[in-house]
């Protein structure tokens, strides 16, 4: 079973990564005259299609196959990120983005549900959700390195077409490796909440503060692929390096990950809440930040910074399905991984337009420092409350 879900992250995320780190100048390259507002727009679009999509078709993936849900979502992906350059004009693009997140969205929910189903122990979904981390780091590692070099001889139609393949390819793996009849719904006693989600989360004081850290922790995390990349790509035209930013990031978290992971799973069995290890990850984002508010100019500074960031990442991510994992109980699967997309859809969404303009815009103006800045001070004060609301 782990098996099958690491390479179906592993085939996907290689085109995903192999698009990202590139996107917000290819955004221009594509459509020529988009302005600042019109990148955060779409970064926002797919970013929210990505991480929210799945809530408007909860109903459909709790009664579908999971193999069909995840096979559909890998080609919807396909479609819409092949589709980019041949979308007419900037509402094409969009509408492309939407399809493609919306894809993401879909495999990923379900996939992550087929995880939660066969494995009750919060320390074994840890691991695979930390085995999956890892392949998708894997992913990120020789993503940028193909998107930087494609991108640097102008061969964005190859590029594109080359991920359209790679979401391709983990359909037809999920095709002949995930079991045909298992279904969300499956030992399940009422459908899956949807609009009533929202009261859940503003009612529910333990849901509500997981869903508050697990937003600002995503929107932190979103700068990585908006004003991370943009700041990169102000400091150096080197392909070479601006792909050796994300991969550093890929390697140390393949890196970080499996010692990283021992050490939670170990607190875990002792009883040690997934929230501790969420707001260390919040406080490490806080401190990468920082360190590009002090010299945000340098390359040897952003280089410092990433690793950073990447200690965060290992503690974060993974943990952020545990810790609403562990709100099942009498709650449909389907609902409760619904609960992680709403604060993560929220988080990375509202992320990547920060990143993707108000970064454009405070280099405009001079003050990238107040930038990194205003981010470092948002982890860290939702550290503080957060912690003291536990007292």
């Amino acid at each position: 079973m782990g098996a099958t879900i690491v390479l179906d992250y592993l085939l996907s995320h290689l085109g995903y990564f192999t698009l990202l780190p590139v996107l917000p100048v290819l955004i221009p390259e594509l459509h020529p005259g988009v302005g600042a507002w019109w990148v955060g727009a779409a970064l926002l679009m797919l970013t929210f299609a990505l991480r929210g999509g799945a809530l408007f078709v909860s109903g459909y993936l709790h009664r579908t196959p999971t193999r069909r849900a995840m096979i559909s979502g890998l080609l919807l992906a396909a479609v819409g990120f092949g589709a980019l350059p041949v979308a007419p004009g900037v509402p094409g693009l969009l509408l492309c983005l939407v399809l493609a997140g919306l894809g993401i969205s879909i495999n990923g929910l379900t996939a992550r549900a087929y995880v939660v189903m066969a494995l009750p122990s919060a320390g074994d979904r840890t691991t695979i959700f930390s085995g999956i981390q890892v392949a998708v780091n894997i992913s990120a590692a020789v993503g940028p390195i193909a998107a930087n070099f494609l991108f640097a001889d102008g061969h964005y139609g190859l590029l594109v077409a080359s991920v359209a393949v790679l979401y391709t390819a983990a359909a037809l793996a999920v095709l002949v490796s995930v079991p045909g009849g298992l279904r969300l719904s499956d030992g399940a006693t009422r459908p899956p909440l949807r609009l009533g989600l929202l009261k859940v989360i503003v009612t529910d004081r333990e849901i509500r503060r997981v869903a508050v850290v697990t937003a600002v922790g995503c929107l932190l995390y979103a700068q990585l692929f908006s004003a991370l990349a943009l700041q990169i790509a102000d400091l150096t035209t080197r392909p070479a390096l601006r792909a050796a930013f994300f991969t550093v990031n890929a390697v140390l978290v393949v890196a970080l990950q499996i010692p990283v992971t021992v050490y939670m799973r170990r607190g875990m069995e002792r009883g040690e809440p997934a929230m501790r290890y969420l707001l260390m990850g919040l406080l490490a984002f806080s401190c990468a930040f920082a360190a590009l508010g002090v010299n945000g100019g340098s390359l040897v500074v952003a280089f410092a910074a990433v690793v950073v960031f990447t200690l965060g990442e290992t503690l974060f991510t993974p943990t952020v399905s545990t810790a609403f994992a562990d709100f099942g109980g009498e709650r449909p699967v389907v609902e409760v991984l619904n609960l992680r997309q709403v604060a993560t859809a929220v988080g990375e969404s509202a992320g990547s337009f920060v990143g993707g303009t108000f970064f454009l815009l405070a280099a405009a103006h001079g003050v990238q420092a107040g930038f990194w800045y205003a981010l470092a001070a948002t982890g860290v004060l939702t550290a503080l409350l957060i912690r003291k609301g536990t007292r």
